[in-house]
């Protein structure tokens, strides 16, 4: 087992300033090529910071994203338990093969025929904080319930157990939670979405898990036994995520009067406002991995099969070969679509599309209602999660 160095510093590597990459993975980046970092569990790998790099990794068949991968650089000690031989976690074809089964779900289209819901599951959240009255934390009283709701919804899932999502939720993300701890939600909630599948299998609903009971599982389909792990990670993925992408938004924007003053006043800005949210933030900070399956080359160096490549989406976000010299400021009018908040290649996120939706829903709502929102704390005073898979704020305290 290694430790970390400076020659080869531990990763993830904290953000000296929240609002920016952490400088380390700058460096890097402005450095080129790859870099050796350790992981939680003493081991080295290699790591890609620029845009270019992280593209050709992801977008090569020739390296792995499968955990079971003996050679996998596992985000933490409970990874290949819960996520090994889950279609997420499979190469292609088998893993497109399955995704093609769940892409009609999240679609473009269908997606955005939910924005009428959307607005109005906005408008009640909003009626809530007005009457409420300020100062409120918006994460748990907006950011958070407007996707976890919209997810439930697409599912099936009851919302009024969203206590035991966010449960899972915490302990899957928080890299600081004990192998026991981690292992204890997932158990909880492998039974009650295991209790929920087979319940939408005696009573079907109109919903996704009940379309996938009825014709997506059997032999050539979902093994019905991944299906409850499949659920919840859908349900984690389509409220956490873009929960903390709407509370860093929000934050982002009223820090920026410039920016959030154009989005109210041209609100069809507001998909590229989503897009440039997405670049500027890249909060997935641990992932993509990938373990090389033959001897390679990526930004000029050699990489041998056996070999694992991490990549850092935040630093690739804000590579200005990729997105111009400003790339660490917010522009909302940016041509932001080439980033990879998503990950890239066949393995990018499934419900990105629902996620722009509810973030150009509920921006301009969000501003056009309130005008006059603002940060009820000092900037310097905002808490975020540095020690956490998915970046975000631990709470947004604003008022009126």
């Amino acid at each position: 087992m290694s430790t970390a160095t400076p020659e080869v510093p531990f990763f993830p590597a904290p953000r000296s300033c929240p609002f920016d990459a952490p400088p380390q993975y700058t460096e890097f980046r402005e450095a080129g090529g790859l870099h050796k970092v350790t992981i939680w569990d003493g081991s080295q790998h290699w790591l890609a910071t620029r845009h270019e790099d992280i593209r050709a990794v992801l977008a090569d068949p020739n390296f792995t994203a499968d955990v079971r991968h003996p050679d996998f650089p596992l985000v933490h000690s409970n990874q290949r338990d819960h996520e090994g031989g889950l279609f997420l976690r499979l190469d292609d074809p088998e893993h497109s093969r399955i995704r093609q089964m769940l892409t009609r779900e999240f679609s473009v289209k269908r997606t955005r025929a939910m924005s009428d819901q959307l607005l109005a599951v906005t408008d009640e959240l909003i009626d809530a904080v007005l009457a409420k009255g300020g100062p409120v934390d918006l994460i748990k009283d907006f950011a958070l319930p407007l996707p976890s709701r919209a997810i439930c919804f697409i599912l099936g899932v009851p919302y009024e157990d969203h206590a035991l999502f966010q449960r899972h939720a915490d302990a899957g993300t928080d890299l600081g939670v004990s192998h026991e701890e981690r292992a204890k939600a997932h158990a909880e909630a492998f039974a009650y979405y295991s209790e929920l599948v087979e319940r939408k299998r005696r009573e079907p609903a109109d919903d996704m898990v009940s379309r996938l009971i009825a014709d997506h599982t059997g032999p050539d389909g979902i093994d019905a036994g991944q299906l409850p792990v499949l659920v919840g990670i859908l349900v984690g993925a389509g409220h956490e995520t873009t929960a903390n992408m709407l509370g860093l938004g929000t934050a982002a924007l009223l820090l920026n009067s410039d920016q959030r003053e154009l989005l109210r006043t041209r609100p069809e800005l507001a998909f590229s406002a989503a897009e440039e949210m997405l670049r500027y933030w890249g909060i997935v900070s641990t992932d993509p991995r990938r373990v090389a399956l033959a001897d390679t080359e990526i930004g000029g160096q050699p990489v041998r099969a056996g070999e694992a490549v991490i990549v850092s989406l935040v630093a690739g976000n804000r590579d200005p070969r990729a997105f111009g010299p400003d790339a660490d400021a917010v522009d909302i009018t940016r041509n932001a679509r080439g980033h990879m908040a998503f990950g890239f290649g066949s393995h990018q996120c499934l419900g990105q599309n629902l996620a722009r939706v509810e973030m150009a829903v509920a921006w301009p709502r969000l501003f056009e209602r309130i005008p006059g929102l603002r940060l009820a704390v000092a900037q310097d005073a905002l808490a975020f999660k540095e020690n956490s898979i998915v970046y975000g704020l631990s709470s947004l305290p604003v008022t009126w």
